[in-house]
């Protein structure tokens, strides 16, 4: 009898053991797929990883309805329906602060990809907000108080998801499972720009550093340095070049192909840009808005392949800092932090500005482009712009949340299928 209730509960145990081996998983570090990492042993309890598996992605999922989906400054990812701006779902992220980090979300054949402030990455199903997957960078309770993740969108090729994280690390994670596929251990913590990919390469800037990887493997191509000159840009990248700007007044076309070699530079007119987020890589021109020494800031163009000036414009806002930089069509639009004139449109062919009328209310979001229309969150509206009549069309909408004066929202618009 005694042997029966032993075997029993070995049985039990062994059972349990497998179940919590289904739903749970610490990254992978096959060396067979990520031969080329630098820092195959996770030896800090800052880089262990540990995935939670809640259901399988099967590939074949359709947006259900079309929605709103919102990733709110205090680690919330609301969903309204589109129609009535009811709410839908909420996740709440367990381990952010009411601080956003610049941090985006994508969405691909219905699977919602988002990342936390600190340590947390997901996937979930944008009809319903369910989980698919969670991983976890790190220990739990081992916080620090420089955040980890911080301007991440979380680009998506093939099976890959891409991430760095200030624990100096760039992950590539499958996109079904959440598993690590590579991770390479990059120079400093300030990973503060996600990284950029053209078909075959994968270009991260990293303070002084700028590294260049195969996207699918991790292999490391070249590392170039500049001093100590922080390169803390958002990058761009074509088939030929990557392009990022100094924190200062410089911009750089570095030939990919070519280890790096500086293809051309452009340097501002003022000694520090604060170029940032701020660069638009669109065909064979490089848009980028620069601030300047006076209350104003510079949206300038450049031709991609030899880097001469093609135009240069001063906004018409009292005050610089461009917090948002985008383009569509003919047409480069964004917002400063002005408490007026703030939103602003150029034409990307001769840099004019146009005449415009202001929103009621701060722009709180990135604009969002649907269908002719430039859409975006103030504090009590959904708005939509209408590029042809210059006209303004407002609906009520509950965010639920503290909202501030900053840019600190990122939403997007989903069809359905």
């Amino acid at each position: 009898m005694k042997n029966k209730v032993l075997l029993t509960t070995i049985f039990t145990a062994l059972i349990s053991a497998f179940t919590f081996a289904q739903t749970m998983s610490l990254g992978s570090d096959d060396t067979e797929t990520n031969q080329y990492s630098n820092d195959q042993i996770a030896t800090s309890i800052k880089e262990i990883l540990n995935t939670t598996n809640h259901k399988d992605i099967l590939g074949d999922e359709k947006v259900e309805k079309d929605l709103i989906v919102v990733l709110k400054n205090d680690g919330e990812l609301t969903s309204y329906d589109l129609e009535s701006l009811d709410q839908k779902w909420n996740i709440q992220f367990t381990d952010s602060s009411n601080n956003k980090m610049n941090n985006q979300f994508k969405i691909e054949n219905a699977i919602l990809y988002a990342t936390s402030t600190q340590k947390e990455i997901i996937a979930a199903n944008v009809n319903d907000g369910s989980l698919y997957w969670k991983t976890e960078i790190g220990m739990h309770n081992e916080v620090e108080r420089r955040y980890d993740i911080n301007g991440q969108h979380l680009p998506i090729q093939g099976n890959l998801i891409f991430l760095a994280s200030n624990n100096k690390q760039l992950y590539a994670f499958n996109k079904y499972t959440g598993d690590k596929v590579w991770n390479y251990k990059l120079q400093f913590p300030y990973n503060n720009y996600t990284p950029v990919l053209n078909k075959d390469n994968l270009v991260i800037p990293n303070a002084p550093y700028v590294y260049s990887f195969k996207s699918q493997t991790g292999q490391a191509i070249w590392q170039r340095g500049f001093g100590n000159t922080p390169m803390y840009s958002l990058m761009q990248i074509d088939d030929k070049k990557a392009y990022v700007a100094s924190e200062s007044n410089k911009v750089y076309a570095l030939n990919i192909d070519d280890m790096a070699s500086i293809a051309w530079e452009y340097e501002t007119e003022y000694s520090y840009a604060s170029i940032d987020n701020n660069t638009i890589l669109d065909g064979d021109t490089y848009y980028f808005a620069a601030d300047t020494e006076s209350k104003i800031s510079n949206v300038i163009a450049l031709n991609s392949n030899n880097g001469e000036l093609i135009w240069k414009t001063s906004l018409n806002s009292n005050e610089k800092e461009v917090r948002y930089f985008s383009k569509y069509n003919n047409y480069i639009f964004g917002f400063t932090k002005a408490d007026t004139n703030a939103f602003f449109i150029l034409n990307s062919s001769d840099g004019k500005q146009l005449k415009i009328n202001q929103p009621k209310e701060k722009i709180l979001s990135n604009i969002f482009i649907s269908e002719g229309n430039l859409t975006f969150l103030t504090k009590s509206y959904f708005v939509t712009y209408n590029l042809k009549s210059g006209q303004y069309t407002y609906r009520d909408i509950t965010l639920e949340y503290e909202v501030n004066d900053a840019f600190n929202l990122y939403f997007e618009i989903v069809k359905a299928n």
